[in-house]
């Protein structure tokens, strides 16, 4: 099987810095083949967005994203499974990526 190309850098070039946005990099759990199933699986059984705000406004979206309800990393620090359904919902991106930015900045120090 073919291998992914090592991300070359150059000497000179400092180490990406996220700054400050994300806390956990959580990219190897999102990335592996178990969340994947999950999240396909998860998809196909709720195929519509279940965000508050789509409900309170009765939208009926599509659903593009799983997401954790209390976040994938209260989940680990607790010693939850992060692959249970009850702590799962679908979202279409646009929800997704609003509640994403309001988690972001909520748990910012000021």
């Amino acid at each position: 099987m073919p291998k992914a190309p090592t991300p070359k850098r150059k000497p000179w070039q400092e180490e990406r810095v996220s700054h400050g946005r994300r806390l956990h990099d959580n990219s190897k759990f999102y990335n592996g083949r178990p969340w994947r199933k999950v999240s396909k699986a998860y998809r196909s059984e709720n195929p519509l967005c279940e965000c508050k705000e789509c409900k309170e406004l009765e939208r009926v979206l599509p659903a593009q994203v799983v997401d954790h309800v209390k976040g994938l990393q209260y989940l680990l620090d607790n010693n939850l499974d992060p692959y249970d359904w009850k702590e799962l919902q679908s979202m279409n991106k646009k929800c997704h990526d609003k509640k994403s930015g309001r988690d972001a900045h909520k748990n910012k120090i000021l």
